[in-house]
């Protein structure tokens, strides 16, 4: 298949998938709420029951854990399923078998397969038809029974109460940890965005959990006690030891590893390699050997996560959209780029405490150019990069700040501000991180890649 028949088919499928986008995604009435979910697994023989799995939910994190938790998995010679989410560029991201992103062709193949099921809870539902985050969770657990798995990994897309993830009768939960986000959707407190993210905790699991903030503890506990689940806590149960002059050591359930090198740049990344490790030694049934879990941990990769571009000027994307994100994504690139002018390119969506997010920002920012992401039909709307730069003005008044809304002239802008031994740092938006990826991997190709078995996350790597 050439790479204009891939194109067109990938676009046919993105078209049926954003059909599902309705004018108020996240109301409660409407689309917050496991009926509709329940009712098409139901429809297409409940796959999602065919394999065990890990549930992997919290704040921050939980993508490149359960990225990390797949590559072990598969690196001792489990057929893994991987579901993530957002994607950057494509949604074949999420969804993924042995850590290789899945075939716009196969892909359709399964969601021929769903397309009567999708009619059917459209006709039946009171609530109407499957909303574009469970038709993408119904697609993944079918393919992941059609291609008949070990052991899926599955990221919460939204919370966790009310995910539709949240179906996954899953032998292992993982909470990275617990901060505020979406707090218009899951609560204003920490306490209630907790409370929702251990909604996850079912009976008889296993909870991998790396909060450390006192009350979410509390909240944690408390429903594993409820819910007769076996906890699991950094710090206490698990955790690391930062290197200091040697490599990694991660201190796990079962034992101690030394001399740990991570693919994943940044200190933050600790945290979320020892809950993986964690996880998959909890994993009921399953066999990871050390040499397995040294090589995941080595191998795994994500992309838009403090990766690296280019140099001259160096070019580092990743996607940071709230403050805990933002203040790790700032100290991982001081650590490798703090000499470095730097000229930062920064959108939000308009969900997001952007004062707090631009707190971290502006500390390292010589220029700053607020743009917004573009995305053909969303269920996320971008910050006014007007009103973004109108609070970044008032917040560093003598910064040089420019406004260029159409997010690839906004980066070209950045280049020809950066001299070659300067820094560009796209950052905020993870949708303004797949736009901006598009000027090294264009989707065309990345589907290209991901239809001859290839990856098409592909993803370079941050110098030491």
């Amino acid at each position: 298949m050439n790479k204009d028949k891939i194109l067109n088919l990938y676009r046919e499928l993105d078209r049926n998938f954003t059909s599902l986008i309705g004018p108020n995604p996240f109301s409660a009435a409407n689309n917050l709420r496991l009926e509709r979910i329940t009712h098409l697994l139901s429809l297409l023989g409940n796959p999602h029951f065919a394999y065990p799995s890990i549930h992997v939910g919290g704040t921050s994190g939980k993508g490149s854990t359960s990225a990390m938790i797949a590559a072990m998995l598969t690196a001792a010679g489990y057929k893994t399923g991987l579901h993530l989410s957002p994607h950057l560029q494509i949604f074949n991201e999420r969804h993924q078998i042995n850590t290789r992103i899945s075939s716009t062709s196969r892909l359709t193949e399964v969601f021929e397969e769903m397309k009567p099921a999708i009619a059917r809870v459209a006709a039946e539902s009171p609530f109407g038809a499957p909303s574009y985050f469970e038709a993408q969770t119904a697609l993944a657990f079918l393919l992941f029974q059609r291609e008949e798995v070990d052991v899926a990994v599955v990221e919460v897309g939204l919370g966790g109460t009310l995910d539709a993830t949240n179906v996954l009768p899953s032998s292992v939960a993982v909470l990275t940890n617990v901060g505020l986000d979406h707090t218009a959707i899951l609560g204003r407190t920490v306490e209630q965005i907790a409370r929702d993210k251990s909604g996850i905790i079912k009976t008889g699991q296993t909870v991998v959990s790396g909060v450390r903030h006192s009350a979410v503890e509390k909240i944690v506990a408390h429903r594993c006690q409820t819910q007769n689940a076996r906890l699991l806590q950094l710090d206490r149960n698990f955790g690391y030891i930062l290197p200091n002059g040697h490599g990694l050591t991660l201190t796990t359930p079962t034992g101690t590893l030394s001399d740990v090198q991570l693919g994943m740049p940044g200190d933050f990344q600790v945290v979320n390699a020892a809950c993986a490790v964690a996880a998959v030694q909890s994993l009921p049934g399953f066999t990871v050997p050390e040499a397995a879990i040294r090589a995941g941990l080595q191998n795994a990769k994500i992309p838009g996560r403090v990766e690296v571009m280019q140099t001259n000027p160096t070019v580092i994307l990743d996607g940071a959209h709230n403050p805990e994100k933002m203040r790790a994504s700032q100290q991982a690139i001081n650590k490798y780029y703090g000499d470095k002018r730097r000229v930062t390119v920064l959108s939000l969506k308009s969900d997001k405490a952007a004062r707090d997010v631009l707190a971290h920002v502006l500390a390292d920012t010589d220029i700053l150019i607020a743009t917004e992401f573009q995305v053909s039909k969303s269920l996320w709307k971008s910050t006014n990069a007007e009103s973004l730069a109108r609070l970044a003005a008032e917040m560093a008044p003598n910064l040089e700040i420019r406004v260029v809304s159409n997010p690839m002239l906004a980066f070209q802008n950045a280049l020809d501000l950066a001299g070659p031994d300067d820094l560009v740092w796209v950052t905020g938006s993870f949708y303004l991180v797949g736009n901006v990826r598009e000027y090294w991997y264009p989707a065309r190709e990345l589907l290209a890649q991901a239809e001859t078995g290839l990856s098409g996350a592909l993803v370079r790597d941050l110098p030491k």
